[in-house]
């Protein structure tokens, strides 16, 4: 039920990525905001960023309730404030998209990250499967040889164009998955799916044979669940393995 366009760029001033003034029509030409956080500091800044906006959209929050007792789902309190960590990142603001930090050195974190020809995947994701997979990568030893990044899109309406352009700049050799949890015909893929192929497009980017983004998850379904918690077992099990078959 979101207006955006999904074949047409909004306008995108990269010089003012800092205060986010680039933004401004993109959200009030749009009819509602749909995010799925998933760390306690990004859920505080985008109420905040709700109550101190000069305009009224609506606000739809996506967020299961399964990660308010997530072990890994945590935030630092400099995350909630203006004082600069360690690394000298100040985290006022709310993160439409939270880019992967593997391979980076505390002076490379920031907006523009440097660019990894190494990583052979881009997963993008939203939601709580992000840590299934984050663990799933621990698991397998990914992480140590920077093959695999995980993205996640915390906003996923207005759709974070320039986000996700620049994280396709970040991994130009990276084939580009959506993953989810849910069946194909339900979560974010039907919403994401032709916007990151926008988004390709303009940076560029070759795409994958029959012009989709590559699908990680379950098939269509007639409902939500299996109901059967072993089957359901089964399955997270096989999405989490075929989302690092290379």
């Amino acid at each position: 039920m979101c207006d955006e366009h999904p074949y047409q760029l909004p306008e995108i001033d990269e010089k003012h990525w800092f205060t986010g003034g680039h933004l401004g029509t993109q959200i009030q030409n749009t009819n509602w905001q749909v995010v799925n956080v998933t760390t306690p500091a990004n859920f505080f800044h985008v109420l905040r960023r709700q109550v101190h906006r000069q305009f009224r959209k609506p606000l739809i929050v996506m967020s299961p309730k399964a990660l308010l007792r997530h072990p890994k789902c945590k935030s630092h309190l400099t995350e909630f404030d203006d004082h600069p960590d360690d690394h000298g990142i100040v985290g006022v603001r709310f993160k439409r998209l939270i880019m992967d930090d593997t391979g980076l050195t505390p002076k490379s974190r920031g907006p523009r990250p440097p660019v990894e020809e190494s990583f052979k995947r881009l997963i993008f994701c939203s939601g709580k499967v992000f840590y299934e997979l984050h663990a799933e990568r621990e698991k397998q030893g990914i992480d140590k040889d920077n093959s695999v990044a995980l993205v996640r899109l915390e906003q996923l309406s207005p759709f974070p164009f320039d986000l996700v352009m620049r994280e396709l700049r970040r991994y130009p050799n990276a084939e580009v998955v959506w993953c989810q949890e849910e069946p194909m015909n339900m979560g974010a893929f039907q919403h994401v799916a032709p916007r990151i192929v926008t988004a390709m497009m303009a940076e560029g980017r070759e795409l994958p044979v029959g012009g989709r983004v590559k699908y990680v998850g379950r098939p269509p379904s007639a409902s939500t669940a299996t109901g059967y918690s072993h089957v359901h077992a089964q399955e997270q099990a096989a999405l989490l393995k075929d989302a690092y078959a290379m």
